[in-house]
């Protein structure tokens, strides 16, 4: 069988006809979402292109095609976590107070809240401490985030003719996000329970700056 009909025959997870170029990314994926599920499970030290590939159902000769090292393909399946987070914050999308609630809503709810993600984050987090490369890449994201937030909160300060340290206020916000997403994992509570309690109260800590809209 010649590759023009290996082509033809190759289907996606829609169904649909895949490309060689549509094979490949699907392939990527993957191996993204198996190297994702090891982290959160096992952690970042004992992680191992082998055990990426056994939890993909591959040989480590295709990860190791797909990626250059360990470090390649665990760096990505942090981008890739972060595309997809991005994806639920909807970051240009609404007023400054929908993008805040959103914000929370997300962080709080569904895929992006649930235990392993929620593993899957604090395993960078623990071996940023060690791990140059992971603690700028940690690092990166956080400043960004609090950027998003900062400029939302000081939009709305602005607009309600509120006083306030616009950058503090987003610090805190996603100090607390931080704090509930380690005290749910910690807990066991990062069920619908833990998640609306979060919510509420990160709501409520905006309600006092912002009553007209939290």
């Amino acid at each position: 069988m010649g590759r023009t009909a290996l082509k033809q025959k190759a289907k996606g997870r829609n169904g649909a006809a895949l490309t060689r170029e549509d094979q490949v990314a699907e392939r990527r994926q993957s191996l993204l979402d198996a190297a994702v599920a090891v982290i959160a499970r096992e952690g970042l030290v004992g992680i191992t292109i082998r055990s990426i590939a056994a939890e993909a159902g591959c040989s480590y000769g295709v990860v190791s095609f797909h990626f250059n090292s360990k470090e390649g393909i665990i760096l990505a399946a942090l981008d890739y976590t972060v595309e997809e987070y991005e994806q639920a914050l909807k970051l240009d999308a609404g007023t400054p107070a929908a993008r805040l609630k959103t914000m929370i809503e997300s962080d709080f709810g569904g895929k992006v809240a649930s235990a392993r993600r929620l593993a899957f984050w604090l395993a960078f987090w623990a071996e940023s401490v060690r791990v140059p490369s992971y603690r700028k890449r940690c690092a990166e994201l956080k400043a960004r985030y609090n950027a998003y937030a900062e400029a939302d909160v000081a939009a709305l300060a602005e607009a309600r003719g509120v006083k306030v340290d616009a950058g503090q206020v987003a610090r805190s916000l996603n100090a607390m996000i931080d704090g509930f997403w380690i005290a749910n994992l910690v807990m066991d509570n990062a069920g619908p329970a833990g998640q609306a309690a979060a919510k509420q109260a990160c709501f409520a800590f905006l309600r006092a700056i912002f009553p007209e809209d939290f």
